[in-house]
């Protein structure tokens, strides 16, 4: 505490004032440092909710995808003959079966393009010396004697949008190499101001029987024509198609040609359901379950340590960072323990795994599954476990496989009573009717809820109001507490100055009775 009441401290009674105001004050600060490690504890709380509101999301995102039909809607392909034709899905096939009675392959064109002779600077970024101009297929491009190869790449590159042209440097020959986009355009060069350039770069064009390079040119430069492509032809189902590639897109499938077929060389490309993808994806919900519950189990089970409160500062001066872990790992200890909230929604989870699925349509469930247990996911036996799901994969699998639209009603059905607000936790037709999914999904949203409204990020949630008031407690007792302090030291100066002021008087009547003698 900080006073600025004018002290004495022992100066005339001899004693450690200092040290009696300390103690006197340790003591009267008992019940302030309670409130502090009441703030900390309910500090500690509100994370320890929040934690557990994060396992409730994490669950939640790990079994949205099973609300969705398009989840059991998960497709693979498979070829008869994948050396011949190969195929993955891109988007939505409308059709099982895919049947390719006879491919010819595309046959790709290759562009023109123009080597020119070795170029006269040492290499590609020593300065040219001399500049030069000239138009490349109708586009004009001027050099300096400061370009270098490099440069002068970039300047012929910055302009192929427009030529359809790009340069590059064959660093084996030091020479620039000009090629086209595609196979339809032609290079054509002309206006050279220096046919003697560094670069060699020469006028001419590469088209053809017209190809100046490729019959001798002057300069030693080297061309290549163009070679036209050749669209393939493909039979799917009785239907043919012009490609311009060998792997194209029909019907939301890529299709992978891998060599000609003749006709009547049928390759059958088949969807299926992934079996396995959906699979995995329950499997990814009952594993995030499984670990949720024991998570908090163990929470609701933890022991508390009463004698481990927690460290004020003054306390945590005199320890060490591993034993301040150590003791707060203790003093954290069963903050939820027995927590009603939680031990709730652990309840409601479980008794929504093991509810049936009615519907509306007695047919419906007549002919499907109404329970998690007739696909294959059960509860497990040792009661240790708390309520463990186990799958039997081979049931379960086999469920996917012969009666995938059932087991996609009971997780992804929804029934919708039309009122807005209702959802399957406060309207019981809704809940009765609708797949597991929808019910857990709902019920963890309640949950989150909940737990927000009691140590949320908001200032209005149970525990920020809580903290508030210990705010102002600890405010209100440190004010307290400076007003006993300054009384003790009045208390103390007040004693100092009594006691001075009787060793003075005792000193003068001393010296008194020494002068008449």
């Amino acid at each position: 505490m900080i006073s600025n009441d004018f002290r004495l401290s022992g100066l005339a009674s001899g004693m450690d004032t200092e040290a009696l105001v300390t103690k006197l004050m340790n003591a009267e600060k008992i019940p302030l440092n309670k409130v502090i490690q009441k703030k900390t504890m309910t500090e500690w709380k509100m994370d320890a909710y929040r934690d557990v509101n994060t396992k409730f999301l994490d669950l939640r995102s790990s079994m949205e995808a099973l609300r969705l039909e398009s989840t059991f809607q998960k497709s693979k392909l498979s070829s008869s003959d994948d050396a011949k034709v190969g195929a993955s899905l891109t988007g939505t096939p409308s059709r099982s079966e895919y049947v390719i009675s006879s491919a010819k392959l595309y046959q790709p064109g290759t562009p023109s393009s123009v080597k020119f002779a070795q170029a006269g600077v040492a290499n590609d970024k020593a300065e040219l010396g001399s500049g030069f101009s000239f138009t490349l297929n109708n586009e004009s491009i001027s050099l300096t004697a400061q370009d270098t190869i490099q440069s002068s790449i970039a300047k012929i590159n910055s302009l192929s949008a427009k030529t359809g042209v790009t340069a590059t440097y064959s660093s084996g020959d030091n020479a620039i190499i000009f090629t086209s986009k595609d196979d339809q355009k032609d290079i054509s060069i002309a206006n050279v101001s220096d046919s003697s350039n560094v670069l060699k770069i020469a006028a001419g064009t590469v088209s053809g029987s017209l190809n100046d390079f490729q019959t001798g040119n002057a300069s030693g430069a080297v061309g290549i024509s163009p070679v036209s492509s050749t669209p393939g032809e493909v039979t799917i189902n009785g239907t043919t198609i012009t490609i311009k590639s060998n792997q194209f897109t029909y019907d939301g499938i890529q299709f992978n040609l891998k060599t000609e077929l003749p006709a009547g060389s049928n390759v059958t490309i088949m969807k299926k359901p992934d079996v396995d993808a959906i699979f995995d994806t329950i499997k990814g919900f009952v594993d995030k379950y499984n670990d949720t519950i024991k998570t908090l189990h163990d929470k609701l089970g933890e022991k508390r340590y009463k004698d481990y409160s927690p460290l004020l500062d003054d306390q945590k001066k005199d320890m060490k960072d591993k034993e301040i872990e150590l003791w707060e790992e203790k003093a954290k200890s069963g903050l939820l323990a027995n927590d009603q909230k939680i031990a709730s929604a652990l309840d409601k989870m479980r008794s929504i795994l093991y509810s049936k699925v009615s519907d509306k349509d007695p047919a419906k469930m007549n002919s499907g599954f109404d329970t998690l247990a007739e696909i294959g996911i059960t509860s497990s036996t040792n009661y240790r476990d708390n309520g463990k799901l186990v799958i039997d994969e081979t049931k379960l699998k086999a469920a996917l496989e012969n009666n995938l639209d059932q087991v996609a009603q009971l997780f992804s059905k929804k029934y919708d009573t039309g009122a807005s607000s209702n959802n399957t936790v406060n309207n019981a037709e809704e809940f009765q009717n609708s797949g597991v999914a929808w019910r857990l999904y709902d019920q963890l949203n309640e949950t989150m809820k909940d737990i927000t409204k009691t140590a949320g990020y908001s200032s209005d949630t149970y525990l920020s109001k809580a903290l508030k008031q210990l705010d102002e407690q600890i405010d209100s007792w440190e004010k307290r507490l400076q007003t006993k302090e300054s009384y003790y030291w009045k208390q103390f100066t007040a004693m100092e100055q009594a006691i001075q002021k009787s060793n003075t008087q005792s000193s003068w009547l001393m010296q008194q009775m020494g002068g008449g003698m």
